[in-house]
């Protein structure tokens, strides 16, 4: 954002690559004001956000009583109406990957929400992110009242700890992550939490929670909150809250996990114990089971190198084969990113495998034969959103799924793929997910959180005539129930249910005759999350243990039935519904209105003998959505009183990303004293005043053309000479931007990254100054190992032309060895080859009152080469060497090469080694 301050000022030199965050779509955004809440969403997902207007507002009167406390100033809510959607939005600059349901953001207090899937999951997101702001602004509050800096916060894993404890009952996901790590010896004590994060902090700390409630009373957990103020350090308050000593408190906390987990290894059975274990790396899941000539195929989505991708399996010779990417995925538009973790691939009998993956603005169905090993067709429908569960009748002519449409209504659709037509079967609120067709193809099992009466939300399974499209009732138990999968003589209908706490595979006998009662095939620590049939008696399942995703073989003729559960129908009830806003009080619609408040405010100001004071400072403001922002920048450079007002220096700068085409504009005044390395050793003193502006347009999220014009009015005068230059300048670039690359700790390791740059600048009013810009750059990664890489790079830079400017080479950014910027010149070439290793996982010093860890040292060994010169090619330079780099907390790279230069056009070696320290990413 900062390089619309001063276009004219940064080299053509200094670029950058990156991936888009694409705003695909462009939004008509609405309000909604509550008594405590501005609700902001858009187009036709009002319903659904006068329903989470309700769950907002009750989730308010709960937690006001629960931390003591009243939020005085109305709760901005930004909610989404799908995943895909969330992922565009500018409230923060990030890239948001899967996974995130949501986000408070400091900063404004904005709350960022895309609607999950379920209404029930939509109200524990709802609440999740209340708590944190609630908690924030008690904490803030505290600390103000006691005149104390204000930032101290809790750690990270109490904070997801609390949000999940008081926004959510204990579910399946969670149980089945503690089983995992506390009978795998993976679990994180709690003196050494703070320093962990991912997933598990969530769940770990709603644990501790739990225990807290559980053994001291849940009034401790706002007796922590309210003694914020007292200590600098977390662990002295829970000392001080709990009265026992840090160490103590962990313990206990251990041996209540430990009375309650270790038991279930009476009755339960990790998956190595019961199943064959097939893979034992990468993630993998959702596996489909070909027969193609006799041989038995896995297909599957997984993760074995950083991009998830199709991958295919010999299942006869598993112990012996690796897995084979069949569709590469996460380099190109069409394939930008699979949803791992959720049912995304079907393969009919004919041998045509159906896989979803997001495509730019939506997801789509791509159809791909693996017999003749092409892809056919690739579906994409106007008004769906995201697509999961597809599944093949038993002809392989139609095609069912769910999908999420505009509303955010999720329900089943089926297509015929001979027609070539789209029937949608379900229209309501109730999340529908999981289909499945009955053998004749007359009939469509799903699972939905329609369920009413006791049970009401719970999942479980329903059926639905294609005739009469009425929806009847299969199951109707107390648990959720997911994967519905037909044996093969479609006699017996087997499923994932977490009656137990985790999902375990559940039977349904003679589907279509009566319903029976459901049994319990395997009882696992953990989940079983997807399964396929190899036959009628042996299964390939996806499940969880050591916190991985592997398959196992699973023979189900020698299970037991380990529990049977039978549907009570006595307890239906008509089908609840969820009252929006219309009963609240103080209620407003309105049209959303841009409202721009403060992002970011910077003051700087310095003195010394020769040159005296000088100072500035830099504010940014936005609008409340992230669209628009007005960057403003102020400095004077004067060295005397008399000077002041000669020496301003001011950016005044817009930037839009609302739409797909981001663009910026503004204009500058610079003044002072000047020391330019492209130039001339000697020091000038320049003003220079004009406009810029600039768009990129981003084709996907990994390609992007970028276009510049800037008009500036320079006078520049150096020093000890009589006349100054007078210039009138006009620049023009365009660059073409490319990058899928996927990063270790310190840089790229696998894939691509180029920029094509063309420019033009001369002097339009005397001609002092005319020349052209050219700049390729290419960095190309060869992955050889899971976190090893070779690294390629190639680039030219060419000015040629009157005055042209000088570009520089030297340092550890590019030709190591040699002193920074040291090599100058109208032309430059580079190029770099570096073997780029891990050294050490991880180091951690304990000293006796705290413990230092340091993440990822990794090697390198390079060659680089390269040359400057102007007019006539002087020599080639280079270096060779190894190195050593250090990620410091994911904000800094530290870089420390010994080697030796390469001198004389190539012809000998320095005589000495050289030693270079510096920071930056490896190219």
């Amino acid at each position: 954002m900062l390089l619309f301050l001063m276009p004219h000022l940064i080299s053509a030199q200094f670029y950058f690559f990156g991936r888009n965050k694409v705003q695909y779509e462009s939004f008509k955004w609405k309000l909604i004001k509550t008594e405590h809440f501005n609700i902001y969403y858009y187009d036709n997902f009002e319903r659904i956000a006068e329903i989470g207007a309700r769950f907002a507002e009750e989730s308010f009167e709960e937690l006001k009583v629960k931390f003591n406390h009243y939020v005085t100033s109305k709760i901005p809510l930004i909610f989404y109406n799908s995943h895909i959607h969330f992922q565009q939005t500018n409230t923060i600059p990030n890239f948001i990957p899967e996974g995130v349901g949501g986000f408070f953001e400091f900063l404004k207090g904005r709350v960022v929400i895309p609607y999950p899937g379920s209404l029930k999951d939509f109200r524990h997101v709802i609440k999740h992110e209340l708590v944190h702001v609630f908690m924030t602004n008690k904490i803030f509050n505290l600390l103000r009242d006691h005149r104390i800096e204000t930032g101290r916060m809790p750690p990270l894993w109490f904070v997801e700890g609390l949000a999940e404890y008081w926004s959510y009952e204990w579910d399946a996901q969670g149980e089945m992550i503690m089983r995992d790590f506390l009978l795998n010896n993976m679990f994180i004590p709690l003196e050494d939490l703070s320093g962990a994060g991912g997933y598990i902090i969530y769940k770990e700390g709603q644990s501790f929670l739990e225990f807290i409630a559980a053994e001291f009373g849940e009034d401790k957990i706002l007796f922590i909150i309210e003694n914020m103020w007292r200590f600098n350090s977390f662990n002295d308050n829970l000392e001080y809250s709990l009265g026992l000593k840090i160490k103590d408190i962990g313990e206990r906390w251990e041996y209540y996990l430990k009375k309650k987990y270790y038991p279930l290894y009476e009755s339960y059975l990790p998956h190595f114990i019961g199943a064959r274990k097939l893979t034992d790396a990468g993630l993998n899941f959702n596996p489909r089971i070909f027969n193609k000539d006799g041989e038995k195929e896995i297909y599957f989505i997984g993760n074995h190198n950083g991009y998830s991708s199709v991958f295919k399996l010999d299942y006869d010779n598993v112990d012996h084969t690796q897995p084979e990417v069949i569709i590469e995925g996460e380099k190109e538009p069409e394939y930008e990113s699979f949803h791992l973790l959720d049912n995304t691939l079907d393969l009919s009998e004919d041998g045509l495998l159906a896989f979803i993956t997001k495509s730019k603005e939506r997801d789509v169905i791509h159809l791909y034969s693996v017999i003749g090993n092409n892809k056919i067709k690739t579906l994409g429908f106007e008004n769906l959103i995201s697509i999961r569960s597809p599944k093949f009748s038993n002809d392989g002519k139609r095609l069912l799924f769910s999908a999420t449409d505009t509303k955010a209504y999720v329900d089943i659709y089926m297509y015929d793929l001979e027609k070539d037509t789209l029937l949608r079967l379900t229209n309501d609120y109730y999340a529908d997910a999981d289909p499945v067709f009955d053998k004749e193809g007359k009939k469509v099992i799903f699972c939905s959180d329609r369920t009413s009466g006791e049970y009401a939300q719970k999942f479980n399974l329903f059926e639905l005539d294609l005739s009469s499209y009425a929806v009847s009732y299969i199951t109707n138990i107390n648990a959720n129930i997911r994967f519905p999968r037909f044996s093969p003589d479609y006699k017996t209908l087997y499923f994932n249910c977490d009656y137990d706490g985790v999902y375990n595979i559940w039977r349904l006998n003679n589907y279509g005759v009566k319903k029976d009662e459901i049994e319990q095939l395997t009882k696992f620590v953990t989940s079983v999350y997807s399964f396929d049939f190899v036959d009628d008696t042996t299964l390939v399942t996806s499940s969880f243990e050591k916190l991985s995703f592997q398959f196992y073989e699973l023979n189900i003729s020698a299970s037991g039935i380990y529990d049977r559960i039978a549907s009570d129908y006595t307890k239906i009830k008509p089908a609840w519904k969820t009252d929006g806003i219309s009963s609240l009080k103080g209620v407003d619609r309105l049209k959303y209105d841009r409202e721009y408040t403060l992002d970011y405010a910077v003051g700087q100001l310095s003195t010394d003998p020769i040159y005296g004071s000088r100072g500035g400072a830099l504010f940014a403001i936005s609008d409340l959505l992230g669209d628009d922002r007005y960057i403003f920048y102020f400095y004077n450079s004067a060295e005397l009183q008399s000077e002041i007002l000669d020496n301003f220096n001011i950016a005044l700068s817009r930037i839009n990303l609302q739409k797909r085409s981001n663009y910026g504009y503004g204009i500058f005044h610079f003044a002072g004293r000047r020391y330019d390395i492209r130039e001339s050793e000697e020091f000038f003193y320049e003003r220079v005043y004009g406009g810029f502006a600039e768009i990129h347009y981003p084709f996907s999220v990994f390609q992007r053309l970028e276009a510049s014009v800037s008009l500036a009015n320079s006078d520049k005068e150096l020093f000890g000479e009589f006349m100054a230059r007078k210039a009138l300048l006009m620049s023009n670039t365009l660059s073409f931007v490319h990058d899928n690359a996927l990063w270790a700790s310190t840089g790229p390791i696998d894939g691509s990254r180029f920029r094509i740059m063309l420019g033009y600048i001369s002097d339009i009013k005397f001609s002092n100054l005319n020349y052209y810009s050219v700049i390729a750059d290419y960095r190309k990664y060869f992955r050889i190992g899971y976190t090893s890489a070779v690294a390629l790079r190639g680039a030219i830079f060419i000015n040629h032309g009157k005055e042209a400017r000088r570009f520089f080479a030297g340092g550890s950014w590019d030709l190591r060895g040699w002193p920074r910027w040291s090599i100058r010149g109208e032309k430059l070439w580079l190029s770099s080859v570096e073997l780029r290793f891990p050294l050490i996982d991880r180091i951690y010093i304990k000293f006796p009152f705290f413990g230092l860890g340091f993440a990822g040292l990794r090697g390198a060994l390079f060659f680089d080469s390269g040359a400057a010169w102007d007019s006539k090619y002087k020599e080639t330079l280079g270096s060779v060497g190894f190195g050593f780099r250090l990620n410091l907390f994911n904000v800094i790279t530290l870089r420390y090469d010994i080697g030796k230069k390469i001198e004389n056009n190539f012809s000998r070696f320095q005589d000495k080694l050289f030693y270079q320290f510096f920071f930056g990413w490896d190219f």
